[in-house]
C-alpha cells in the first residue's frame, strides 16, 4: 500500500526478530523497509532508509537505548521511536521515552495487538506497557526526589492540559483519555501538541517523563 506505515525494527535476539518482522508482513498497512540486529547499524542505515516509525529493542549491546534514540531523533527528526520491552526492561524504556521515544510495546504480545499499537502511532497516540506505567507511577510518588525538589514551574500549562498529562501517565490511550475527560479525539491531540511545545519535548512519552521532573504530576493524583 502506498501510505503503508514504513518500519524500521532494530531487535538483536534472531528470534524476537523474526517473530516481529512475520507480524508487520501480516498486515498491509504496515511495511517493513528494514530490519537490523545492530543499533549502530540502524543509525548508519537510518537517513536512507527514512522510516516512519523506527521500532528498537529497550535492552542493546552497542549502544545505550537513551543514546541510540536521541541519536536517531537528531538524525531523522520525522521518524517516531518505539521502544520495545521485555521483563525486566522497564527501566531502559522509561530512559528511552525521557530521550523522545514515543512509547513502548511488550515484545510478547501477539501480531495482532503488535500490529495495532504501530498503528495508533499514525493517530497521534503513543502505546504504553503497563508495568512502565506503574514504574512511573511509583518514581512520580517517591518522596523528596532531589531532581523534583528543585524544578522550575513550567509557564503556561492549562488546567486541561495538565489533566491529559495524568491521563497519559496513567496509561491512557488517547481516545480513553477523550471519553473520561469528556472532550474528541481531537481535542485531545490539540492540547498534547500545546503541552509539548511548552515542555520543549516532542513525544507523550518524554512529555509525562518532563511533566512529572516540573511536578506537574502529583503523586496524589496520577494514580
Amino acid at each position: 500500500m502506498d501510505n503503508a506505515i514504513r518500519l524500521m525494527l532494530v531487535e538483536r535476539d534472531d528470534c524476537s526478530r523474526m517473530r516481529l518482522a512475520a507480524a508487520i508482513a501480516a498486515d498491509p498497512r504496515l511495511l517493513l523497509a528494514d530490519c537490523l540486529a545492530s543499533s549502530m547499524r540502524a543509525l548508519q542505515r537510518l537517513a536512507l532508509v527514512r522510516p516512519d516509525v523506527l521500532l528498537v529493542g529497550a535492552q542493546h549491546t552497542d549502544l545505550d537505548i537513551a543514546d541510540f534514540v536521541r541519536d536517531a531523533r537528531r538524525t531523522l527528526a520525522s521518524c517516531e521511536v518505539l521502544a520495545i520491552v521485555s521483563a525486566g526492561d522497564e527501566q531502559a524504556a522509561l530512559e528511552s521515552m525521557a530521550a523522545g521515544a514515543a512509547g513502548c510495546v511488550s515484545k510478547s504480545c501477539g501480531g495482532a495487538e503488535f500490529a495495532a499499537h504501530l498503528l495508533q502511532l499514525r493517530t497521534g497516540d503513543s502505546p504504553m506497557v503497563p508495568a512502565v506505567t506503574r514504574l512511573l507511577l511509583e518514581r512520580i510518588r517517591t518522596p523528596g526526589r532531589p531532581e523534583l525538589a528543585a524544578a522550575p514551574k513550567a509557564p503556561g500549562i492549562t488546567t486541561r492540559e495538565m489533566d491529559v498529562l495524568r491521563m497519559l501517565s496513567c496509561g491512557c490511550s488517547y481516545l480513553e483519555t477523550g471519553e473520561r475527560l469528556g472532550i474528541s479525539l481531537h481535542t485531545v491531540a490539540t492540547h498534547i501538541k500545546s503541552a509539548y511545545r511548552k515542555l520543549d519535548v516532542h513525544s507523550a512519552g518524554a512529555a509525562v517523563m518532563r511533566a512529572v521532573q516540573l511536578r506537574i504530576i502529583e503523586g496524589s493524583e496520577a494514580g
